[in-house]
């Protein structure tokens, strides 16, 4: 699944600690959920497993939760930013600055839409 971009590396490899059928089980799970186990969620499973407490029922419950969205991140180092600021600026008047300029863009924005 690894090889065919199905999971990703890291749940892959807490998932390889499960007993072989464990895995066939997760499998199944898998094909009947159309989802495959975020990191959090290959963790939990490996960590029952070692205490015994894996089951088709628990698997199935960790397996069926709604996984959070994935998080866009922007991030702008400081070496982009530095030539926009004075050399004062600490990080935090940086941002304060960056999101008052952008507030006044979004007003300017919703003006000129008003029109």
């Amino acid at each position: 699944m690894v090889d065919d971009k199905k999971i990703a590396m890291t749940p892959a490899v807490e998932i390889s600690y499960l007993k072989p059928e464990e895995q066939a089980l997760l499998v199944e799970t898998i094909e009947s959920e159309q989802a495959t186990p975020s990191l959090s969620q290959a963790q939990r499973m490996k960590k029952l497993s070692q205490s015994g407490e894996l089951n088709e029922d628990t698997m199935l419950g960790i397996m069926s939760e709604e996984k959070k969205p994935e998080v866009d991140k922007i991030v702008l180092t400081s070496d982009t930013l530095r030539k926009y600021f004075p050399r004062s600026y600490t990080p935090k008047q940086m941002q304060d600055t960056i999101i008052k300029l952008l507030d006044q863009w979004l007003k300017k924005r919703q003006r000129q839409q008003e029109r």
